[in-house]
């Protein structure tokens, strides 16, 4: 049995196993967010016995067109990858996480006025019970057999090593080619951050960008620590870029930007060489590829997991007459996709 309560927010002694509940990455998401759309924060925790799972979740009202439906879904929803609860204490056994989720949804029910829910983002760790539904596979590369960079490169297809060596040394008579880092958003250049957002949405023109978010991403997260922002040069020319996190000896690649007047190098390729290469030489364990199944993650990976997702709706007398008046006006009730206007789609290389 658990035992719920609502409080003001995170205790920061308390340490999410990755990166998307860290403090710096709920300030930014709410930060983003909060002046776009009515959301009401509700940190939630639970207690059982010895083990304490902290989930900082939002709950947000739709607006007349969508009938006001009232959606609940964790704080960063499809921007944030994962979501998986913070555990603090004795880490609860299969039986004890499968009833957190529906003692949690009960306890929510009980306090909030709640039209559907949405919990995804969740690892195969977290998601015990009958009710979930296995989502995206996220490719991962474990580094702690790839002690440095000889053997990163015997790690790779004999096809990919070689595009890589030609590509570089393709560069390589354009200009030195190196790698630049970036540890406050003071120090990056207007110009680079411009350019960073202009070339990506040349390759995904229809992804959405809250306003502000990487922005904000930038300033607080390299602020905290957990954000790592990039460029990769040619002399001084700017051929690639990529915004990723760190956070506990893994590294999360999230969202890449390559130079469309280079693409014939395949310069966001080069880049993710670079970045894994710096960490092998930092002692990172895990190079993280995230959400997707796209063709390249598997040359770049040697192991994955999936997450999953629990989401309903209620049966209340407003649910019914919600979902009514989304019918008569031949909108669909609220996905994954519809629901708050965000993206997932971030990167290829």
């Amino acid at each position: 049995m658990w035992n719920f309560e609502i409080i003001d927010s995170i205790p920061e002694s308390v340490q999410s196993e990755h990166v998307f509940f860290h403090p710096a990455m709920i300030e930014a998401w709410m930060k983003t967010y909060v002046p776009l759309r009515k959301m009401t924060p509700i940190y939630i925790k639970g207690v059982n016995g010895e083990s304490a799972m902290y989930l900082p979740l939002v709950l947000w009202t739709r607006n007349w067109k969508n009938a006001f439906v009232r959606t609940l879904v964790a704080i960063g929803y499809s921007d944030f990858d994962y979501h998986d609860p913070i555990v603090n204490g004795e880490r609860p056994d299969k039986e004890a996480i499968s009833s957190f989720w529906s003692e949690l949804i009960s306890f929510l029910k009980s306090k909030y006025t709640i039209d559907s829910f949405t919990i995804e983002g969740i690892t195969d760790a977290m998601a015990y019970g009958s009710d979930w539904q296995k989502g995206e596979i996220c490719p991962r590369l474990d580094l702690k057999d790839v002690p440095d960079e000889d053997s990163l490169m015997k790690f790779f297809k004999t096809s990919l090593r070689g595009d890589l060596r030609r590509q570089m040394r393709r560069l390589e008579e354009i200009g030195p080619l190196r790698l630049r880092e970036f540890h406050s958003w003071e120090d990056i250049p207007e110009e680079t951050f411009t350019q960073f957002m202009h070339q990506h949405a040349l390759r995904w023109p229809n992804a959405y960008k809250a306003p502000h978010f990487h922005e904000n991403l930038l300033k607080i997260g390299l602020r905290a620590g957990v954000v790592h922002f990039s460029t990769l040069l040619v002399g001084e020319t700017e051929i690639a870029w990529h915004l990723g996190f760190t956070y506990k000896g893994r590294y999360y690649y999230y969202m890449p930007a390559g130079n469309k007047d280079f693409s014939k190098f395949s310069p966001t390729k080069v880049h993710l060489f670079f970045l894994m290469r710096r960490a092998v030489e930092q002692g990172y364990e895990v190079y993280d590829h995230l959400r997707g199944d796209e063709n390249y993650k598997s040359g770049w990976s040697n192991g994955f997991i999936h997450v999953n997702t629990f989401s309903g709706t209620t049966s209340s007398i407003r649910t019914i007459v919600r979902d009514s008046l989304l019918k008569i006006r031949h909108l669909p009730p609220p996905t994954r996709d519809n629901q708050l206007g965000f993206t997932t789609l971030r990167c290829a290389a």
